[in-house]
């Protein structure tokens, strides 16, 4: 592979969550550019992935670190400031968010990341990725907390989301209103001071990581889009493919398009999994790009 050519992970998140999600992550890898996903521990079809995982050699799995708005792997008494009266995990983001600040909190965090780690190891599944469902992990206190167990386990991948402004301006009409502003401003702020992080524990956040101006709404004129105006050596783009609604099936759409694959191989791009990007040099001294 040539070390100074440009590389592309596209990544599923939520796999395991439902058989929906984890069928349409398959199909996309079968057919499409799928070449990585993460999965979530406490998903409801958890065992289905991980099968669907093990009968894919060539599919690169990391850990989608889940702290609100699904199950824990936990016993809800044993974290209960991160879960709601049914003892699922608090479903709004922003309120996990404001939550996870509260004292004695980070102590039940890492006991959940720690055990959903484990899930994953006990199921045969080494992880070459790590990244948090709905990006939590980028509250810094919480990103040294997955780092630090992400580097015992030999992960050198995570993600940062990191996109340009004229992305987010591209999707100024989406459904989302004014959150991609927002996930812009605050990610990007504290994106280089988790990069110094992952540093520390020797983990690679240089890969530019796209996909949040248009999180789950990815249709293949704007995966065209991303990739006529990526320009860093290595690049993600993260995507939401579920047979069972309709944005999901438009990004599953988008991620077995020929067109999308041939527009792949015209750009000169090795779409590749985290096993097969450049080596840990690469990873210690890369530094996120906004692109």
């Amino acid at each position: 592979m040539n070390r100074e050519g440009r590389y592309l992970v596209v990544t599923a998140d939520d796999l395991g969550r439902s058989s929906s999600v984890n069928l349409a992550i398959a199909e996309a890898h079968d057919r499409g550019i799928v070449t990585a996903a993460s999965i979530m521990a406490g998903g409801g079809a958890f065992d289905e992935a991980v099968q669907i995982v093990l009968n894919r050699r060539g599919l690169s799995v990391g850990l989608h670190v889940t702290l609100c708005d699904g199950r824990p792997v936990l016993q809800p008494s044993l974290i209960p400031a991160l879960v709601d009266p049914s003892g699922s995990l608090l479903e709004s983001p922003v309120k996990a968010w404001l939550s996870f600040m509260g004292r004695g909190v980070l102590s039940q965090i890492e006991a959940e990341v720690e055990a959903q780690f484990a899930r994953l190891e006990q199921a045969g599944i080494k992880p070459t990725h790590v990244d948090c469902h709905h990006h939590l992990h980028m509250n810094p206190p919480i990103f040294e907390v997955v780092c630090r167990h992400a580097s015992r386990r030999g992960v050198r991948w995570i993600r940062l989301p990191n996109e340009s402004f004229s992305f987010i301006l591209h999707s100024r009409f989406s459904s989302r209103g004014l959150m991609p502003f927002a996930e812009w401003a605050v990610f990007g702020t504290l994106r280089a001071y988790n990069h110094k992080i992952a540093r520390k524990y020797g983990i690679n956040a240089g890969c530019n990581s796209l996909g949040l101006s248009r999180t789950e709404s990815i249709d293949e004129k704007y995966l065209l889009y991303i990739l006529n105006r990526a320009r860093s050596s290595i690049n993600e783009i993260f995507t939401h493919p579920d047979i069972s609604t309709v944005s999901g099936r438009n990004e599953l759409d988008a991620l077995i398009s020929t067109g999308v694959r041939s527009r792949i191989g015209q750009l000169g791009i090795d779409l590749v999994g985290y096993k097969g990007l450049p080596g840990e040099d690469v990873a210690l001294n890369s530094v996120p790009e906004r692109i």
